[in-house]
């Protein structure tokens, strides 16, 4: 499991030493990393030609950015729509999320929910 990422200098360090005719074991004695991060290091050179850290996938989202912000602007309309219409409001356009899902997205836009102030008498 990795812990932490080694510096852009580093990395540029051990592909150096690999071209020189370095073995992953004589630089990982040399700079003090374990054995199996110069292999890891060197296989991603040798794949991308590059030592720069590449952006990490994430999951794709949910709704489409059209969908997101049909549903920002039915709840800026309507402030006591309840999220079960903008459910169905977005299962009729054809994205089938749950209430947590919307709430998430219109807690990030800055709309939030508040209920129903009671009188005091």
């Amino acid at each position: 499991m990795k812990n932490k990422e080694h510096t852009r200098q580093v990395r540029d360090t051990v592909v150096k030493k690999f071209k020189a005719g370095f073995g992953y074991k004589k630089i990982s004695q040399a700079l003090n990393i374990p054995r199996s991060t110069v292999q890891a290091i060197i296989l991603k050179w040798k794949e991308y030609q590059t030592t720069a850290n590449l952006p990490r996938p994430g999951r794709p989202s949910k709704l489409s950015a059209h969908t997101r912000r049909r549903l920002i602007r039915d709840a800026a309309k309507r402030p006591m729509i309840t999220l079960d219409e903008l459910q169905r409001s977005t299962a009729e356009v054809g994205d089938s999320v749950h209430r947590t899902t919307i709430s998430r997205i219109l807690h990030k836009s800055g709309l939030y929910g508040s209920g129903k102030k009671k009188a005091i008498s």
